[in-house]
């Protein structure tokens, strides 16, 4: 007989492991090579020490001149509240009850939902880290009986968005979406215009700190950026250049001379294929690396270029993923009561709920190290 204390103790002690394992390695390969640590968290709080320059105490000098003096190590203090992350998974009563005396049955209801519950939480943690902070989806282009906005990488069908500008809508159910186009169909589009602003519901300024935010302007995890320059990612905005072999070294080369050492090239898939599409017209081998999750990608000399769709078009990102880190209070559990309990009926419907939670926050410890490039060609002749 199933009840919910043994569908507690399956979500517990059977899928609570594998669904972590899963989020952690099968998220985005660049998501999968970013180190995780407990350390450095001060309540609700990361706190780390960064330093920002070279030890100040080496000379060369005479055989009886005065020892260098004892310098310090400059270092900044970074700040940021850990973020809260959330996945809802539920059953409803009348499913449990149908399913009560066939184990098989019940398996397979559990697995449904865990299965939508990984793909909707690798997709949002995957967007996330190619975003500001604000929970920001897209801008709205034009509203014409779909809405077509500017990038919808990071839209998916299911979802439910917030929509704010000329008038706010929240909790907008996203019926489909068409990637090549850039099109969306919600089940309202009322009052929908050029300009507006759509969000992941309840998320807005609530996401981790991503690319967008590292690269962009104003101070960065507690720290003024004008007063630091050193907390500046270097942006680079191309005019004629071509995503080619010159042009990708020149940014690696132009990272290496400031002490980045670039293992991780971040680009949109039409990136990724106009640099193929260049090793092929001019005669040039292919190389090709095996990532930590099993993908299979291309290489500039080595270092392994993948292409995102949270990217942008014409938009790439050289990073040295050891520059950067998830803080958290831990791996992804259960919500749980006081008594131990992580199914809880619904006040309002027939169902329960278990909620997936994790505490965590991105930190970069050395923002001018990240290369930023916009308003790159994504095709060859263009």
């Amino acid at each position: 007989m199933i009840t919910l204390k043994s569908a507690e103790n399956v979500l517990k002690d059977v899928y609570l492991g594998v669904i972590a394992d899963q989020i952690n390695t099968k998220t985005n390969p660049l998501y999968g090579r970013i180190r995780r640590s407990t350390r450095n968290i001060v309540g609700k709080e990361v706190r780390v020490v960064a330093p920002i320059g070279i030890n100040g105490g080496i000379m060369a000098g005479e055989e009886t001149s005065d020892l260098p003096e004892g310098v310090n190590t400059p270092y900044l203090s970074f700040v940021a509240p850990l973020k809260n992350l959330f996945g809802r998974f539920e059953i409803s009563d009348k499913a449990i009850r149908c399913s009560s005396t066939d184990v098989n049955s019940f398996v397979n209801l559990l697995q449904d939902g865990m299965d939508s519950l990984l793909k909707a939480s690798i997709f949002n943690l995957s967007r996330m880290l190619y975003g500001d902070g604000s929970g920001l989806l897209a801008t709205v282009k034009t509203s014409d009986g779909a809405v077509t906005v500017d990038n919808a990488g990071s839209i998916a069908a299911g979802m439910y968005v917030d929509i704010t500008g000329s008038k706010t809508t929240n909790h907008v159910y996203v019926k489909s979406v068409d990637y090549a186009t850039n099109k969306i169909v919600l089940d309202t589009q009322e009052s929908i215009t050029e300009g507006d602003k759509i969000y992941l519901s309840g998320s807005k300024d609530c996401e981790i700190t991503g690319l967008k935010a590292i690269v962009g302007t104003g101070d960065l995890y507690g720290v003024n950026r004008t007063n630091f320059p050193v907390m500046n990612a270097k942006n680079y905005t191309a005019s004629d250049e071509a995503f080619d072999e010159d042009f990708v070294q020149s940014i690696i080369d132009d990272l290496e001379m400031d002490g980045t050492a670039v293992n991780f090239i971040n680009c949109s898939y039409k990136l990724k294929r106009l640099y193929q599409n260049y090793l092929k017209v001019y005669n040039k081998n292919v190389e090709y690396t095996t990532l930590e999750d099993g993908a299979k990608v291309i290489t500039h000399f080595g270092t392994p270029i993948v292409p995102t769709r949270s990217v942008d078009d014409g938009e790439c990102y050289f990073l040295n993923t050891d520059d950067f880190m998830f803080y958290e209070l831990g791996d992804w559990k259960w919500l749980e009561d006081e008594g131990g309990r992580i199914l809880k009926q619904s006040p309002t419907k027939a169902s329960f709920g278990a909620t997936l939670v994790k505490y965590t926050e991105l930190l970069c410890h050395k923002p001018s190290g990240v290369g930023h490039v916009t308003n790159l060609k994504t095709t060859l002749g263009e």
